[in-house]
């Protein structure tokens, strides 16, 4: 993985931390770092070694979204280009084969939310402060947010929150299913690794075997879905992985799984 000026990226043994490292804006998204979240999420798509991959932003924000003063010295073909960039992003982010968790541990507006919605698990800083501005802008969420948002809560819940521009924090968007869960700040990042950790060390086939049956029948008739879930589930019955198990098991020891 090549260093990027606006993200960092670590990783260790299965898991990637991915930071939006803009703290001096609160992590807005400014156009390199668009073109480099994209570029991050391509990468990612092939690195067979990343089990689990932890987004989170530097310092007291997770990002509030577009980078409005940045935004005012942009022409047409730069505005169009942010826009196909910010889309791509969630889409691509979306699409990855691993496990994703927004760990939102500060302000996160717009796009900021916008990235947390295509993420696989949502935790949140019960300080955290969450909103959709786009629309006393004039615009609205631009990179898939409105489709996404009715698919994590009931369409009237999702409508006030764009609609009105209100914001809240962690608590009460766990309360309305926003977040899978909210935790204090000072142990936000450790909540999120431990969940991490507990997702690497299962069978990384049968995980992200899960990942795509789960994302990609939603709208799949019951019997197409049952189908689509058959067709991905019974080849994992003949990998090493799943011998590997059964042999821990009756061994009575937990099981090393390499992803074959």
């Amino acid at each position: 993985m090549r260093e990027f000026e606006t993200i960092s990226y670590t990783e260790e043994d299965g898991l990637a931390v991915v930071k939006l490292n803009r703290p001096e804006s609160l992590n807005a998204i400014s156009f390199k770092m668009a073109e480099e979240f994209v570029e991050l999420a391509r990468t990612l798509a092939y690195a067979r070694n990343v089990r689990v991959v932890i987004l989170t932003g530097e310092g007291r924000g997770f990002s509030t979204g577009r980078d409005l003063k940045e935004s005012t010295t942009h022409t047409k073909d730069m505005a169009d280009q942010y826009q196909r960039y910010v889309m791509s992003a969630t889409t691509l982010w979306e699409r990855l084969p691993m496990p994703t968790i927004a760990a939102i541990n500060g302000h996160t507006f717009g796009w900021g939310v916008e990235i947390t919605l295509v993420c696989d698990i949502r935790l949140a800083a019960e300080e955290a402060t969450l909103c959709f501005p786009e629309c006393s802008l004039g615009i609205f969420p631009g990179a898939g947010g409105v489709v996404w948002l009715q698919r994590i809560m009931p369409a009237g819940q999702a409508k006030e929150l764009v609609f009105t521009s209100k914001r809240i924090d962690g608590k009460e968007a766990e309360r309305i299913g926003l977040v899978n869960k909210a935790h204090p700040l000072d142990v936000l990042m450790d909540e999120a690794i431990s969940m991490a950790e507990r997702i690497r060390d299962n069978g990384p086939l049968g995980v992200r075997g899960a990942k795509k049956v789960i994302d990609q029948t939603l709208d799949m008739p019951l019997a197409q879905a049952i189908e689509f879930s058959n067709a991905h589930r019974l080849p994992l019955n003949h990998t090493k992985d799943f011998a590997e198990a059964l042999a821990a098991f009756k061994e009575k020891r937990k099981p090393v799984f390499t992803g074959e």
